[in-house]
């Protein structure tokens, strides 16, 4: 009942639902709705509640939980389970865990904050509490190594479509190849696919993908560069961290059943802004220069390099990029 009455109230946060409403939407007394909204309280909800006006889940509220979660996920979604955790080192190494205990496909781990917040390349994700989502979704696809890296490019879009949908603007979001998500030229969002794999039919038994979100956070330290949020200071909180996660995990346990499937690709190549542009990366830790000219079929980046050579890129890192005049 706490779960239908918070999916409610957040349909239609910032108005005022009178009691009697809620009852009879939900088929419970009047009495039922109160002690219900309690109990919300106490999990740290703000539900501010007006004689004759009723009760109205407050624009700032944006409590992390598996219940508003569960509130927000497709009618059929195949999100198994949620685990929602305050603190944790990473949700990625949790999930590590969980998944060689055989955790079911479509597990989801939140954190409202991680003290040991990590991406690829060995790099740190800031991330304090409240202002984030930090989350890992344990997948199981029938893939194999060569085509590890579309589970990025599926995550990536995932990410980028979930924000686009919430805030119904298109085109707002950018990619940069391979796990990097971007917004008014800022980075707002970072993804690190692992897998565990069974070396000796090149299966991968198990994936954790994990994707950070600086969703109304200010405050960075240096070592985060040009890090921004979906939401800066000043700008209007359109939809929760509860609805963002959910949107993103059912998007992606669907794209993981076929990956494959050409939206996923198309869709990442539209939001690529190292298409067309000079670009400086790492490859085999040589520093090298090109020119970007598309991304293959698999995720990778296809390059001229300066010897006037394709050369497509499967993994390494792009630093500097120019656009080519």
């Amino acid at each position: 009942m706490k779960l239908r009455i918070i999916k409610f109230l957040e349909d239609h946060r910032g108005e005022f639902i009178s009691g009697e409403l809620l009852a009879n939407q939900l088929g419970i007394t009047r009495a039922g709705v109160w002690k219900n909204i309690l109990s919300l309280r106490q999990d740290g909800y703000k539900i501010k509640s007006v004689p004759k006006r009723g009760y109205m889940l407050e624009n700032d509220s944006d409590l992390l939980t598996e219940e508003g979660i569960k509130a927000n996920l497709n009618l059929n979604s195949k999100i198994t389970k949620i685990i929602c955790l305050d603190k944790i080192d990473s949700t990625n190494n949790y999930a590590k865990k969980l998944a060689l205990q055989n955790a079911d496909n479509g597990t989801l781990i939140v954190a409202n904050s991680q003290t040991g917040g990590r991406g690829r390349q060995g790099h740190k994700f800031i991330s304090p509490p409240g202002t984030g989502l930090y989350m890992t979704l344990i997948l199981r696809p029938s893939v194999n190594i060569s085509e590890f890296q579309m589970i990025t490019i599926a995550a990536a879009v995932s990410v980028c479509r979930s924000i686009e949908d919430l805030c119904g603007e298109t085109g707002i979001t950018k990619i940069k190849w391979v796990n990097d998500i971007y917004m008014r030229e800022r980075k707002i969002s970072g993804i690190l696919t692992e897998a565990v794999t069974n070396f000796e039919n090149g299966e991968i038994e198990s994936v954790v993908t994990g994707i950070g979100i600086n969703v109304t956070t200010e405050n960075f330290n240096e070592s985060a560069g040009n890090a921004g949020s979906i939401f800066e200071a000043g700008n209007k909180i359109k939809f929760t961290r509860n609805k963002l996660a959910a949107r993103i995990s059912d998007y992606l346990i669907n794209y993981a059943e076929d990956l494959s499937n050409p939206e996923i690709i198309n869709f990442y190549r539209d939001r690529s802004f190292l298409i067309g542009h000079d670009i400086t990366y790492m490859k085999n830790n040589l520093q090298s220069f090109g020119h970007v000219i598309s991304i293959d079929e698999y995720g990778g980046l296809e390059i001229i390099n300066n010897s006037g050579e394709k050369e497509i890129l499967r993994s390494g890192e792009v630093f500097t990029v120019r656009k080519n005049d």
